[in-house]
């Protein structure tokens, strides 16, 4: 098996481990509500300061 198959079939694995571990919460706790992503830059919700549209890019001249 070659690596990029290997990659991609560990990233498939991670995938279907993550939809489960989902799975048995909402079925153990309850439906668990996803936090709202809040940027730390301008307080805004939807995107982080990463991606944040306010912030300046510095352009290089």
């Amino acid at each position: 098996m070659e690596l990029s198959e290997r990659i991609a079939l560990t990233k498939d694995l991670i995938r279907k481990r993550e939809e489960i571990d989902e799975q048995l919460t909402a079925l153990l706790c309850g439906e668990v509500k996803k936090k709202a992503v809040k940027c730390s830059s301008c307080g805004e919700t939807g995107h982080t300061a990463r991606s944040c549209p306010a912030r300046a890019t510095p352009e290089t001249t």
